[in-house]
């Protein structure tokens, strides 16, 4: 560390906590994924292919599904799950409004609306009394969105779903590795989208993976994540052509063997990538107990976090400056930092396409005004989180309301 503890922060004239910048996320490859993505390039076989077919077979087994499809994206895996299960246009999809505009795109792409319902105060996933309020006769499902590694309360969102008569999707993009009544994320409901994004805990670059114990919907989003045709390539290259047909609309939402490749290496390093991060997470809750300008989020009692993201919320009245001067001060410490979310109902697009009154989510605009995520990735040394609680420390004690 570069200074003390009783130094002015640097916005206000001091000296960094750090001299060079702590990135707030840095993705955990290694040798062992280059020459799984050199394979492929040798192997003559790049899209998808043999080693995508094997990484959702193991995906499968580690979700504990019958079934797991490689797509694109976790968007891409949403918008074929809404089409799957008959969503279209007059239709009403229940979902969180703090997510990433990903899990309301989806349903827009699958022409219906999303009706954005509150969240639980300190954990920001769905709250299931607000969700039942939200629930019309047009409500064709609901997208869970699990958030920073916590799981949503699931059985209440099962129980709703039920009564209903609708499916419960799991946006679990956030959430692998995340485990709710010892069950894990992407069987807590009737499918599961989960993201393979640069930041993820699992990471393909790009990339998602659908998982579901309901085998019927399975061969559509086969054939609609690639273009809606009935034999992907990777069937009728050696055997003698085979006319392919199109018997359905699609889209490009494959996932590749390049990706697949690197998935199958991240899965057999997932268990110990765990648990470096919850070491962490569980390090930044008692280092940060002491500060009581911040709260971390947290989650259901019955739930394991996959500690995906460090969120936390500064509590009301503790600071003289607002969430985004904070994140100023930290930048100026030279430690990265992340909003996990800005509410959707305040996004310019949001409020024209799908208008949202201030006292149906009074609890996620209060807390997206309040929350940011501090760095969190296996390799961060316990020295550089010990700088990221110093700068909090700093900033916490000088900005003191």
């Amino acid at each position: 560390m570069s200074a003390g503890q009783g130094d002015r922060p640097a916005l206000a004239g001091g000296t960094p906590v750090r001299s060079a910048f702590l990135p707030f996320f840095r993705p955990a490859l290694g040798a062992e994924e280059e020459r799984a993505v050199v394979e492929v390039l040798r192997s003559g076989w790049l899209t998808t292919g043999p080693r995508t077919l094997a990484f959702e077979g193991a995906f499968a087994r580690l979700a504990q599904v019958r079934h797991a499809v490689g797509v694109s994206s976790c968007t891409a895996g949403l918008h074929l799950l809404l089409r799957a299960f008959g969503v279209g246009p007059g239709d009403e999809v229940v979902t969180s409004p703090i997510t990433f505009p990903a899990t309301a795109n989806a349903i827009l792409a699958a022409g219906a609306t999303p009706v954005f319902a509150d969240v639980v105060p300190g954990w920001l996933t769905l709250d299931p009394t607000a969700v039942k309020t939200a629930i019309t006769q047009r409500t064709r499902a609901i997208v869970a969105v699990h958030l920073a590694g916590w799981p949503c309360e699931m059985d209440a969102l099962g129980a709703l779903a039920a009564a209903a008569g609708i499916p419960l999707i799991e946006d679990a993009a956030h959430a692998l590795g995340a485990s709710y009544r010892g069950r894990p994320a992407g069987a807590l409901a009737d499918a599961a989208s989960f993201s393979f994004y640069a930041t993820k805990n699992l990471t393909t670059g790009e990339g998602g993976m659908v998982t579901t114990d309901r085998g019927e919907i399975v061969p559509r989003l086969r054939i609609e994540r690639l273009h809606g045709i009935d034999v992907d390539a990777s069937q009728r290259s050696d055997r003698g052509y085979r006319h392919w047909e199109a018997v359905a609309m699609g889209f490009k939402y494959n996932l590749t063997d390049f990706e697949a490749a690197l998935g199958l290496v991240q899965l057999e390093r997932l268990p110990a990538l765990l648990a470096e991060r919850r070491r962490l997470d569980a390090r930044y809750r008692e280092r940060l107990s002491r500060l009581a300008a911040f709260e971390p989020l947290g989650g259901p009692g019955a739930a394991q976090s996959a500690a995906h993201l460090f969120p936390i919320l500064v509590q009301p009245g503790a600071l003289h400056i607002d969430r985004d001067e904070l994140l100023g001060a930290l930048l100026a410490e030279n430690v990265g930092v992340g909003v996990h979310f800005r509410a959707l109902p305040l996004h310019r697009f949001f409020q024209t396409s799908v208008p949202t009154p201030p006292e149906a989510v009074p609890v996620a605009l209060s807390s997206s005004a309040r929350v940011l995520s501090i760095p969190l990735f296996p390799g961060m040394s316990d020295a550089d989180q010990d700088d990221v609680v110093e700068a909090l420390a700093r900033i916490a004690g000088y900005y003191a309301a």
